[in-house]
């Protein structure tokens, strides 16, 4: 790890530890989300990640914000993604908060969640069962037991996979799942339409991996998840779990012929590690006929984010 990785990690976790975020965050409405051609916009959705929510009302206030901007908008959005580690300790007094606010929001866009290594670690099936009983609660699906589903909007299909087991830091995928995963790639894109795919962990030597993170990647089944995606065109992973702020290794391409991209989605509530550091910091995704743009977006404060790294756009082949 080079000395400037070290040294800015670790600034980021002592400032992570201070009481300013305890500070409850107003979500600014005057620079509202605006979509570059909201008329020919055929999907939508803003995505964040690694709330860790933990028993403070200040955190269930700020975690509102999301969704206060998400609905500022000046178009509509049609779903928003929330990529993993949703509390901080796996404590049920936790979840209450964050599905209060959640509860909240079911007449909005469609809902999609996952769990992270903060939700597997300690009490696996009991946090698993409050997690996917909600997500069947919102999107009307049954998820027959499992920590993965996917969902359709507006034609454009969704993939959510997940570990199946406690893990400390990576995912376990079974082999039942991979098979899943491969049945809804090979559904989703069968049209040429692009897919969508959430996991809270990313690959192994992607996002900056190992060196922002020795333990960060998604594990044993690392490279056969990957395998799958890589088969098919038009593929978007967005992944949580690195707190890696917008930098130069926010986003990854994994196969520059199929055009298979992973989006490292900074962590939510507390400062990341490296290059625009802000909490609050997501991405917001607009889907055309013939591209798709990602835009940086502060959901905690309802302000724009600039600088570099902050927009990609991917023509779809």
């Amino acid at each position: 790890m080079s000395f400037k990785i070290f040294i800015t990690k670790y600034i980021a976790q002592f400032k992570a530890m201070n009481p300013k975020y305890d500070v409850i965050y107003k979500v600014s409405t005057q620079a509202p989300i605006r979509f570059e051609d909201p008329e020919n916009v055929k999907l939508s959705f803003a995505c964040m990640a690694d709330t860790h929510l933990p028993n403070r009302e200040s955190a269930e206030k700020n975690l509102a914000n999301f969704f206060e901007d998400v609905r500022n908008s000046e178009s509509p959005f049609d779903a928003t993604l929330m990529a993993g580690d949703i509390a901080d300790y796996g404590f049920k007094s936790e979840y209450n908060r964050f599905f209060r606010v959640l509860d909240g929001q079911k007449k909005g866009p469609a809902m999609l969640v996952t769990i992270g290594n903060h939700d597997a670690r300690a009490i696996y099936r009991r946090n698993t069962n409050i997690v996917m009983k909600k997500v069947e609660e919102y999107l009307g699906i049954d998820t027959k037991g499992k920590s993965y589903y996917s969902y359709d909007i507006k034609g454009y299909t969704f993939i959510v996979i997940a570990t199946e087991k406690r893990v400390l830091e990576k995912a376990h995928i079974t082999p039942e799942q991979i098979a899943f995963l491969d049945r809804e790639l090979k559904r989703a894109t069968k049209d040429g339409k692009p897919a969508f795919v959430m996991c809270h962990q990313p690959f192994a030597e992607t996002h900056g991996l190992p060196e922002v993170w020795k333990t960060g990647d998604m594990g044993e089944q690392n490279d056969e998840v990957r395998a799958i995606m890589e088969k098919y065109k038009n593929v978007f992973f967005i992944n949580g779990h690195l707190h890696g702020g917008v930098f130069d290794k926010t986003l990854e391409i994994l196969n520059k012929e199929n055009n298979v991209v992973s989006l490292s989605i900074p962590g939510y509530r507390k400062p990341n590690n490296f290059g625009i550091t802000d909490a609050g910091v997501g991405y917001y995704a607009e889907v055309y006929a013939d591209r798709i743009v990602f835009t940086a977006r502060n959901f905690l404060t309802g302000e724009p984010v600039t600088g570099d790294y902050t927009r990609f756009e991917f023509a779809l082949i």
